[in-house]
């Protein structure tokens, strides 16, 4: 899955209602350089990007096209439930996995919450993946369990 579908999933009540309801307020366009306005995904990347759920690369770029990997998508949820008041407190041990250490030191917390919560497993039992694309099917099961677990 692509970041700005992935973006665009996370803020689904775009809907006037969410919107009346200060769950998605929408600000003016995105400060990315590659997130030109008009785009069917640009709403929903400022949006994230306003609410400090999303930072892009640090020089400018979002990467709208790039895929998510698994340690992003895990970021993204972290802050989004940080951001709707959801105790974020639940950690989960990650030294099982033989490919902890290549979790990047900015994504550590959230993998812990995302592994603590149940959100997100082992690809393998031996391995966590955190610098693979997240496939169509995970994204959906992490998805569904984030929901669960907001209590949505």
């Amino acid at each position: 899955m692509d970041v700005r579908r992935f973006c665009n999933s996370v803020c689904a009540g775009n809907d006037a209602e969410s919107r009346n309801a200060g769950h998605c307020s929408l600000p003016d366009e995105s400060d990315f350089a590659d997130v030109p306005a008009g785009q069917w995904y640009s709403d929903a990347v400022a949006w994230a990007a306003k609410h400090n759920i999303v930072s892009g690369y640090g020089d400018g770029r979002f990467g709208p096209e790039d895929t998510i990997t698994r340690e992003q998508m895990a970021v993204i949820l972290y802050r989004f439930a940080v951001e709707q008041g959801l105790d974020v407190s639940r950690k989960g041990t990650l030294q099982e996995f033989t490919d902890h250490q290549k979790i990047s030191p900015w994504a550590l917390d959230a993998m812990a919450w995302a592994k603590g919560t149940g959100l997100i497993s082992g690809r393998t039992a031996e391995q966590i993946a955190p610098g693979e694309s997240a496939t169509r099917a995970e994204t959906a099961a992490i998805l569904m369990r984030f929901c669960a677990f907001a209590g949505k």
